[in-house]
Formats: C-alpha cells, sequence, structure tokens
C-alpha cells in the first residue's frame, strides 16, 4: 500500500520525518507539501504528480492534516476520481506509526477502519489518566 501524507505547510514532510525517527526509514511514505499562495488546482496537481510515480498495482491511502481543509479537499476530488484508495483527515504521529506497522498487514479498507475504531486511544489527557490510576488504585 502507498501512503501519501498531504497537509499544511510541511505538516506531511515533518510527519515522515518524525515516523522515521522512531521506526527508521519506511518505505512507501510520500508526503506532499501545500505551501503558502498555492490553491486547491495547484495542490491537486502535486497530488495527481505523485500517484503517477507509484506503483499502479497497489492500493493508495491519503491521511489529510485536517478535515475539510484544502488538503483534504484536493485528496477528496482525487478519491471521487478513483485515483486513491480512500482518505484520513486528523493526520497525527500515533495514526502515522499505526499506518507504518500495519500497512502490509491490511487492505486500506481494514486499515481505514482499524485507525479509526482505536483513534480514541490515540490521546490521553494526563488529568484524567492519573485519576485512574488513583481509582485503580483504591480498588486494591
Amino acid at each position: 500500500m502507498n501512503i501519501i501524507l498531504v497537509g499544511h505547510h510541511k505538516t506531511a514532510v515533518s510527519m515522515k520525518n518524525a515516523v522515521e525517527m522512531i521506526f527508521g526509514k519506511v518505505e512507501d511514505f510520500y508526503p506532499v507539501t501545500f505551501l503558502p499562495k498555492e490553491g486547491l488546482q495547484e495542490l491537486t496537481a502535486k497530488l495527481e504528480n505523485t500517484i503517477q510515480r507509484l506503483d499502479k498495482t497497489r492500493e493508495i491511502l491519503v491521511v489529510a492534516d485536517l478535515f475539510s481543509g484544502t488538503p483534504y479537499n484536493a485528496a477528496a476530488t482525487l478519491y471521487l476520481q478513483h485515483k486513491v484508495t480512500d482518505v484520513i483527515a486528523g493526520m497525527s504521529l500515533p495514526i502515522c506509526l499505526e499506518i507504518a506497522t500495519q500497512k502490509d498487514n491490511m487492505n486500506t479498507s481494514e486499515l481505514v477502519h482499524y485507525i479509526l475504531d482505536n483513534s480514541a486511544s490515540y490521546t490521553k489527557v494526563l488529568s484524567d489518566v492519573l485519576q485512574q490510576q488513583k481509582n485503580e488504585e483504591e480498588d486494591f
């Protein structure tokens, strides 16, 4: 599976770099930037250029930084044109790490649903975690 990361400014490049800082080199991650003064057409063209370079026999998952932002809208257009397999919004390091570890074990549909099913576990609030630990200690 090919993974295209797309986000405002250098979000996608930074996200790939962060994943590689943890895991080492990740194959099949392709960051696409959306820079100031660019619009939907320019970004869509960048995504299409990236897609042209990819293995056509493999599914393409696009991970966008923000639902309904320009990166997401460009990716959604390509999904509607059947140029990508699916699009996830809400790019984060935990999501990208999950994708990196699971992309070879699942097809795109399975991976998207896996991410969605587990997304609540990717965000924690320290005060809640500490309260839960305190409650667990009191139960003993």
